[in-house]
């Protein structure tokens, strides 16, 4: 009992261990590789609000608070916590039908979902159930992810065509209302968001060492304000207010509240763990670090406490965040902490030109990574693989475009543990024998 204490409370020493890693090396190359990383951060945080259904400040309080406490208290030297695209359409689905999208009721419980799922990520580190992420397999990650990314699209075609649909209104009912209101295509707007996604595929053409995201930024939106794009009709931003987050007045104690947000809560836990620790496992098969599953459970954990008490939405890994940070020479977590606190400054500094970026600029962004979501080869890899892994795959992303997303995720997962726990009680002997048709090396 008492060596099971002191390996918890050193869950939650890790800054200290990481302090110790500093030298003036690795400060140099963390702080050039975090001002990267903030960089592509600061349009990400602000898109990713929106795609929740929330103010783009609440993603600005995320990536100052989610992104420094992840990288404190997580495993990964490069893993980048904050808002992602997944997190984002997970919290839209599960507090729709619970509070008024864009009211000041729904902001809060944005933040009150993030500290459950926090809360959640954190019992399970301390637990110990790193080990858990083991056993869903990647069919459910890949099937979900790619329904996300198909319903992240959808979600872009009225902020792209400037038509009113309701945040969160599902697949088939956003391409009957699109296809009743052609009519009412803003063409100025769709402009802005085809030229968006054009700079974005064509910039890494180009260069590589400037975020594609944030050349479409630069290069588009001065062209809005020279061609006065806002007075035919082009929506932008809006003021973004500067300063650090403010504490969110939870409604903590609302059990009824809390019980109708719970099973949500564990699908965000649930996904954003596995997406995080496959992350942060991806690039250490490059870097050679060794990932604590529970380490980066209990950093994932504080990350949305953290997010959520400061007025911000669940958060979990990116993947290109996290990428750009290794591809940029990060060296320690540090490079992460630097990316937050760039957002910090750059919303300080920056404030009121990020208020003139046009949401049509936002929205052909979130469709590129959306449609980037959408892993061909790798759904193509499962299903040759076995295709009982394919089934468990294509069932969810059916489910994940009929159902609530929390749903689809906590089937999908129940649907993998059935079958491994099958495939494991029913063992068969294959023979390997030599044939005509070399079919033993399938």
């Amino acid at each position: 009992m008492l060596a099971y204490l002191r390996s918890s409370i050193t869950l939650f020493t890790q800054p200290l261990r990481l302090v110790r890693s500093f030298t003036l090396d690795t400060l140099r190359a963390d702080f050039l590789a975090g001002l990267t990383v903030g960089l592509v951060l600061l349009p990400q945080s602000l898109a990713f609000a929106i795609l929740g259904g929330l103010p783009p400040i609440v993603g600005l309080y995320s990536a100052l608070t989610a992104t420094i406490a992840g990288a404190l208290w997580g495993s990964s030297s490069h893993l980048n916590s904050g808002p992602t695209n997944t997190a984002a359409i997970i919290t839209l689905s599960v507090l729709a039908p619970v509070t008024t999208i864009g009211s000041n009721e729904f902001v809060t419980t944005a933040s009150l979902i993030a500290v459950m799922a926090g809360i959640i990520r954190l019992i399970m580190g301390v637990a110990r159930l790193g080990i858990l992420v083991n056993f869903v397999s990647d069919a459910v990650a890949v099937g979900f992810t790619a329904g996300a990314g198909i319903l992240i699209l959808s979600n872009q075609i009225g902020p792209l065509l400037r038509i009113d649909l309701p945040p969160g209104t599902g697949l088939l009912t956003t391409i009957t209302e699109t296809a009743n209101h052609l009519d009412a295509i803003h063409w100025p707007s769709l402009a802005v968001g085809m030229a968006t996604i054009a700079l974005i595929v064509l910039a890494p053409r180009l260069t590589r060492k400037i975020p594609a995201v944030l050349i479409s930024i630069v290069v588009v939106s001065p062209v809005v304000w020279l061609l006065d794009l806002k007075a035919q009709g082009v929506r932008v931003m809006g003021p973004v207010p500067p300063g650090l987050p403010p504490l969110a007045n939870l409604p903590i104690f609302d059990l009824d509240l809390i019980a109708h947000l719970l099973n949500g809560a564990l699908a965000l836990a649930i996904i954003g763990l596995v997406e995080a620790v496959a992350i942060a496992r991806a690039i250490a098969g490059y870097t050679g670090q060794r990932i604590d599953s529970n380490q980066e459970f209990v950093g994932q954990g504080l990350a949305n406490i953290v997010s959520g008490i400061f007025s911000g939405m669940p958060c979990s890994g990116s993947f290109n965040r996290s990428a750009l940070a290794y591809q940029a020479g990060g060296k320690t977590a540090f490079t992460a902490v630097v990316s937050g606190i760039t957002v910090l400054l750059a919303t300080t500094v920056l404030g009121p030109l990020l208020a003139e970026v046009p949401r049509a600029v936002l929205a052909g962004a979130l469709a590129v990574t959306a449609w980037s979501m959408v892993d061909r080869r790798n759904m193509a890899r499962i299903w040759r693989g076995s295709r009982n892994e394919g089934a468990i795959m294509v069932i969810t992303l059916a489910l994940t475009l009929t159902l609530p997303l929390q749903f689809a995720i906590l089937i999908g997962v129940l649907m993998s543990l059935g079958y491994y726990l099958l495939r494991t009680a029913t063992p068969r002997v294959e023979a390997v024998v030599p044939d005509p048709d070399f079919r033993h090396w399938e």
